[in-house]
């Protein structure tokens, strides 16, 4: 997300960008680090090769890398990087601080030495059902003590957010998602031919996916369309038997970490996308599937209905019921031309519409402005 939404933001603000580099997540993301330092430190952008692949989203020369040495939160090494970026960040003087996700405990020190107006983007206004913690929870209470803006990305969860972070009215914005684009740099030259018949659902693992339902309601639509695929890519522990699915050539479990090129190529392989989640609050895999311009059956949860829009860029049907599911998958399959015309109206809103992340950008700057 970071990638799309720096790039617009590098055109129309003057944009510093530090992005964290734990030890634990130097290959986990879209950025891939392989350089090597000695030291903890804030480090140019512009030293790290690895990065200039990506110089039409980031601007190097407006980046710095908070560059750990150390797993250990409290270690002198990453105390003494805390200092070091509270005094970066002062020498900047910025009108503005914005943090994109919950920052650790560890990041403590400069914001607490800092009174410069702080925003924060609130991706989950509640956790995802099955994945909490004491130390989560925790996290979060900190987070809303530093950051008195609030952005939410989606209107429908607000009034629960009020409730359970005890922020007011007037401190609390909107934005949204825009697709991520930045998997067209992965594109190859030749598209891959889409199998009219195979869906695909994509990204972590965990219970509030729904693919146990999905599982249950692909095995209603094979009775039809015994030549369907089902394909579920993505690392994690599923929390239902596999074993029946998986020993039918119908069902393609890939469970393990999927690169962004086979991502590509399973997304374009596949008629449509679904995300029959339990509970959401928006979706990185539906931004995904729409940077190549695929419809999504999803369920109406959380934000998705915002994401979504009904019968023109995919379907929204209620959670938890297989035999709706089922029955929509049926009907994607038996209309190749509605999915095709989903296909061009998802193009039309990427380039001029709501998942524009120029416009995006354009309305986080107006909030900048307030605050300011």
């Amino acid at each position: 997300m970071d990638l799309s939404l720096t790039r617009e933001l590098f055109k129309q603000a003057d944009l510093h960008y530090f992005l964290d580099l734990p030890t634990y997540s130097r290959s986990s993301t879209a950025l891939k680090f392989k350089t090597t330092l000695k030291k903890a430190g804030i480090y140019p952008a512009i030293i790290f090769d690895e990065l200039k692949e990506f110089d039409e989203y980031i601007d190097l020369n407006r980046t710095s890398i908070i560059y750990r040495t150390s797993e250990k939160s409290y270690s002198a090494s990453n105390l003494l990087l805390q200092y070091k970026l509270a005094k970066a960040i002062r020498k900047i003087t910025p009108d503005i601080i914005h943090s994109n996700n919950f920052l650790n405990f560890n990041f403590s020190y400069f914001l607490a030495t800092d009174n410069t107006p702080r925003v924060l983007t609130v991706h989950d206004p509640l956790p995802h059902s099955g994945e909490t913690s004491k130390k989560d929870n925790a996290i979060r209470k900190f987070n809303y003590k530093l950051f008195n803006n609030i952005i939410l990305l989606n209107k429908s969860q607000t009034n629960v957010f009020l409730t359970s972070s005890g922020k007011k009215t007037e401190n609390v914005y909107f934005s949204r998602l825009g697709s991520y684009t930045y998997l067209k740099k992965y594109t190859p030259e030749k598209e891959f031919i889409t199998n009219s018949q195979q869906l695909l659902i994509f990204g972590r693992v965990s219970p509030y996916k729904g693919i146990e339902e999905l599982c249950k309601a692909f095995k209603l639509v094979i009775s039809e369309f015994p030549n369907a695929k089902l394909i579920i890519a993505g690392s994690g522990e599923y929390n239902f038997d596999i074993t029946p699915y998986d020993i039918h050539s119908n069902y393609i479990f890939i469970n393990r970490y999927i690169t962004n090129k086979e991502l590509i190529q399973l997304i374009q392989e596949s008629e449509f996308i679904v995300c029959p989640y339990k509970d959401a609050t928006q979706s990185g895999v539906i931004m995904t599937s729409f940077a190549l311009n695929k419809p999504v059956i999803a369920t109406n949860v959380g934000g998705l209905k915002e994401m979504i829009i009904n019968n023109y860029t995919g379907i929204l049907i209620e959670p938890n019921n297989i035999t709706t599911l089922a029955d929509s998958i049926k009907w994607m399959f038996q209309n190749p031309a509605t999915v095709k015309k989903m296909r061009n109206n998802i193009k039309d809103l990427n380039s001029k519409g709501n998942l524009s992340w120029s416009i995006i950008a354009k309305d986080l700057i107006t909030v900048y402005s307030k605050l300011k």
